[in-house]
């Protein structure tokens, strides 16, 4: 085997073993999507401020499995996973790719754009997470009732959008804390963004 043929198989194994992470967290979330649908969805025609703290809970998945992998991609490709397998379960159908996608696909970029920073690892991971909850919440001003709508709504909506997604990545940092305390190992990646 040549040297350059090599190489290939290795990067096309840590493809397969990313992409198989990638379903299985994807997977996870779908589950947790579909299990709490119809709690989130009496939430979200009750309360769009409420709504905001708790339907954030579907970027868990997403976040643990970027934080886990550290690899480009993981973040939106996770979030697709999981919006592909959530998609006949939810009131939202099609809808829901790019409910994830579009946020995951923002903070997957502010994370590419921070490996070529000086700033601290953390700070990248946070402002991530705080753009990927912007991008949220530019989403729900799009779905909320008129009738509600007040500027109080908009800033108690934005404020919960950035405390729950930013738990959540705090939320993240810990499971792979434990995850690697209990032995587990991540696949050594190159160009990591974390």
């Amino acid at each position: 085997m040549t040297r350059t043929g090599g190489r290939s198989w290795i990067v096309s194994a840590w493809s397969t073993s990313m992409l198989l992470q990638c379903a299985a967290f994807g997977a996870l979330t779908a589950v947790l999507i579909t299990a709490m649908s119809p709690i989130t969805s009496s939430i979200a025609l009750a309360s769009p401020v409420a709504y905001s703290l708790v339907g954030s809970i579907s970027s868990l998945g997403p976040l643990i499995a970027a934080r886990w992998l550290r690899a480009p991609g993981s973040l939106l490709i996770t979030a697709l996973v999981a919006g592909l397998l959530a998609m006949p379960f939810t009131a939202l159908g099609f809808l829901i790719l790019v409910a994830l996608g579009l946020p995951a696909l923002a903070g997957e970029l502010v994370l590419l754009a921070s490996s070529f920073s000086t700033r601290p690892r953390e700070a990248s991971w946070y402002a991530a997470a705080a753009t990927l909850a912007l991008v949220l919440f530019a989403i729900s001003l799009v779905v909320i009732d008129p009738a509600v709508m007040s500027p109080w709504v908009v800033i108690l909506t934005l404020g919960g959008r950035m405390l729950s997604i930013l738990l959540l990545a705090a939320v993240a940092v810990r499971v792979e804390k434990a995850l690697t305390r209990s032995g587990l190992r991540r696949r050594p990646v190159g160009g990591g963004t974390l």
